[in-house]
C-alpha cells in the first residue's frame, strides 16, 4: 500500500503538467518561446509518467495477489475447521486426528466475495436494454450497423500548407475550408488534395469559421456588387475582427471590428428569413451582426468566461463556455424585423430561453457541443462525453476514453445520424475517433492510425453514394475517405473495439477519481486558454503571403 501512496501524488502532478502543456497547443494565438519550450518537453514527461504507472501497477498487482492468497488461506482454514467439527460430532468410522487429502476437504470453487480488486462483469447498458425491449428488429439493425463499422476502411489524404495549428474547419461540396493559428484561411479541393485559395487578411490566429447559406448569399452578393452565384465564408480571429470572404473571387468583401477576440462564430437564419452573424467573445459575450451593413444588432453578456462554441438548431441557438455553462437562445419572433435591417433600438433579436449553469463536478471547460432534440452532447476537458437534457438540466455521462485521463475536444453528428467524437489520451498522447449510433448512444467502433495527432477540430459530410468523408485538424489537416465495400485498397485506418466504451449513460455526480483530483487545476487551465501573455516575444512562423486580390473561380 505504501508504494501506491508514494507514487500517486507524482502521477497526479505529471498529469496536471501534461494537461496544462497540451492546452498550450490548443491556444488560438501564437506561442511564446517559453511556451514552445514546454511543449518540447512533453515526450520526456510522458516517458516518466509511463514508468511511474508501470511501477504503480506492479505494486498494486502484488497487493492484489497477497489479498487473494490471504483470502484463499482464510477460506481453506474455515473449511477445515468446519469439517473437523463434523468429524467430532459423528465419531464414526473415521477417528479424530486421521489425516485426509486436503483436496477432498476444500470446495471446488471459492464462494464469491465482493472486492474492489476485481471488476464485476458489466450488465446490459440502457441502450442495449432499450433495443431488446423494442424488439428483435432494432437489436438486429444495431448489430448489422456495428458489424459494418467494425469492417470499415478509410483512405487518408493529408492537406499540407498551413505553417501552424489548424484551429477550425468547415466543408462545402467537395471543398474543405480551414483556419489556422498562422492567421490564414485556406480552401482545399478534396478530390485532388490541392490548395485552391490562400486567404490572408487577419493579423492574429483564426479561431472560427462559418458558411453563409446559399439562400442568403444572393442578397450579400448584391450588396457588394458580385455575381449572384458567389459563395461566402466567415472567419473570426483573436485580432477582434470578422472577415466575410468571397470564395470564388478569392478576396475579402467586408471586415467587421468587434472590440474583443472572436472565439466562436455562426451564421443563423432569423424568424422572418433574414440572416445574422452571431459571435462569441473572449469576454463571454454573444453578439449579433448584420452581414449586409456590418452593424451590431445585439450584445449580451452571456457567460462568465470565453464562449467556446455556438451551434444553431432549428429556431434555437446553443452557446457553451469555458465556465462550463450552456445557454439556450430563441429568436424573438414577435419583435423580429424583416429584410436585412436590424431590429429597432430596445428590441432583442434573440432571447435567453434556458441557462444550464455548471456544477463543477459535472461540466467543465466546454470545448464543443452538438444538440439533438432536447439533448445536447458536450465535449469537455474531461474524458467523458456529457449528455445534457437542456429542459431539465440533468447531465449524464458516456465513456469516451479507455482511461480516466483524457480530453474530448470534438463532438459531431454525421448526416446519417451517427455521433462522432474525438478522444485524446493525456497519458500516452494517443488520438482516435469514437463512433456511436443515435439516439440510443450505442457504441460502434474506434478508429485511428499510429502516431495520429490530437484532433482539435472536426467536420464531416456524405458523398453522393452515401460514403463518409471526415476531416480532422490540429497539427495536421487530414481527410478521411471511406472506401467502398468492394474496394481492395488497403485501409490507412485501424478499427478497434474498446469494451469499456459500451456502457450506457450514467448519471453525473462526479468525474473519475483522477479528474476529481485534477479539479483544483481548472482555474489555471482556464486562464491560459485565451489570454495573450504580457511577453511579446513569439515564435516566428512563415505564413504564406496575403492574397486579397481577385482570383479565378473555383475549379469544378
Amino acid at each position: 500500500m505504501s508504494g501506491s501512496l508514494i507514487l500517486s501524488p507524482e502521477v497526479r502532478k505529471l498529469r496536471k503538467k501534461l494537461r496544462q502543456i497540451e492546452n498550450l497547443e490548443a491556444l488560438p494565438r501564437g506561442l511564446t518561446l517559453e511556451e514552445a519550450d514546454k511543449l518540447a518537453r512533453r515526450a520526456a514527461l510522458r516517458t516518466r509518467l509511463a514508468d511511474l504507472l508501470k511501477r504503480q501497477s506492479l505494486v498494486e498487482n502484488q497487493q492484489e495477489e497477497q489479498c487473494v492468497v490471504g483470502y484463499q488461506e482464510e477460506e481453506a482454514e474455515q473449511c477445515i475447521v468446519g469439517e473437523s467439527s463434523k468429524e467430532k460430532e459423528s465419531e464414526g468410522p473415521m477417528k479424530r486426528g486421521h489425516s485426509e487429502d486436503i483436496t477432498r476437504v476444500l470446495p471446488q470453487e471459492l464462494p464469491a466475495r465482493p472486492s474492489g480488486l476485481v471488476q464485476a462483469k458489466s450488465k446490459d447498458s440502457p441502450a442495449d436494454k432499450k433495443r431488446k425491449t423494442e424488439g428483435p428488429a432494432t437489436e438486429s439493425g444495431f448489430k448489422t450497423l456495428k458489424g459494418s463499422w467494425e469492417g470499415a476502411r478509410f483512405r487518408l489524404r493529408l492537406l499540407e500548407g498551413h505553417s501552424d495549428i489548424i484551429t477550425c474547419i468547415t466543408v462545402v461540396d467537395d471543398y474543405v475550408i480551414s483556419g489556422s493559428r498562422d492567421t490564414t484561411v485556406k480552401v482545399w479541393h478534396v478530390p485532388t488534395a490541392s490548395e485552391e485559395r490562400n486567404l490572408g487578411g487577419h493579423t492574429g490566429g483564426v479561431t472560427c469559421l462559418g458558411l453563409v447559406p446559399q439562400e442568403h448569399s444572393v442578397a450579400l452578393a448584391e450588396s457588394v456588387s458580385l455575381d449572384w452565384a458567389e459563395r461566402f465564408v466567415l472567419s473570426g480571429s483573436v485580432d477582434s475582427t470578422i472577415i466575410i470572404w468571397a470564395v470564388n473571387r478569392g478576396c475579402s468583401v467586408r471586415n467587421i471590428y468587434t472590440y474583443s477576440s472572436v472565439t466562436a462564430l455562426q451564421f443563423i437564419t432569423t424568424a422572418r428569413g433574414g440572416g445574422r452573424i452571431v459571435t462569441g467573445s473572449e469576454g463571454g459575450k454573444v453578439e449579433l451582426w448584420d452581414p449586409l451593413t456590418g452593424q451590431s444588432c445585439q450584445s449580451v453578456r452571456a457567460h462568465k468566461d470565453a464562449v467556446t462554441t455556438l451551434q444553431p438548431h432549428g429556431p434555437l441557438l446553443f452557446s457553451g463556455s469555458v465556465d462550463g455553462s450552456v445557454k439556450v437562445w430563441e429568436v424573438d419572433r414577435e419583435r423580429e424585423a424583416g429584410g436585412g435591417d436590424c431590429v429597432p433600438p430596445g428590441s432583442s433579436p434573440i432571447r435567453l430561453l434556458r441557462s444550464c449553469d455548471s456544477d463543477p463536478s459535472s461540466l467543465a471547460l466546454i470545448r464543443s457541443l452538438t444538440p439533438r432534440g432536447e439533448k445536447v452532447y458536450i465535449g469537455t476537458d474531461h474524458s467523458n462525453i456529457h449528455k445534457l437534457d437542456w429542459r431539465t438540466g440533468a447531465v449524464s455521462k458516456l465513456a469516451n476514453h479507455s482511461s480516466g485521463s483524457g480530453v474530448t475536444d470534438c463532438v459531431w453528428q454525421t448526416g446519417d445520424g451517427l455521433l462522432l467524437t474525438s478522444s485524446f489520451d493525456l497519458d500516452t498522447g494517443e488520438s482516435s475517433l469514437n463512433l456511436r449510433s443515435l439516439p440510443d448512444d450505442g457504441y460502434l467502433a474506434t478508429l485511428s492510425w499510429p502516431d495520429a495527432p490530437r484532433f482539435l477540430c472536426l467536420s464531416s459530410w456524405l458523398t453522393g453514394s452515401g460514403g463518409h468523408r471526415w476531416v480532422t485538424g490540429g497539427r495536421s489537416l487530414t481527410v478521411w475517405e471511406q472506401l467502398p465495400a468492394n474496394s481492395r485498397e488497403r485501409s490507412d485506418v485501424t478499427v478497434r473495439h474498446i469494451a469499456s466504451l459500451e456502457r450506457g449513460p450514467v448519471e453525473s455526480g462526479s468525474e473519475e477519481s483522477e479528474e476529481e483530483e485534477e479539479e483544483e487545476e481548472g482555474e489555471a487551465i482556464r486562464m491560459v486558454l485565451c489570454k495573450v501573455p504580457a511577453v511579446s516575444q513569439k515564435i516566428p512562423h512563415t505564413a504564406p503571403p496575403n492574397n486579397g486580390t481577385p482570383d479565378a473561380g473555383l475549379a469544378g
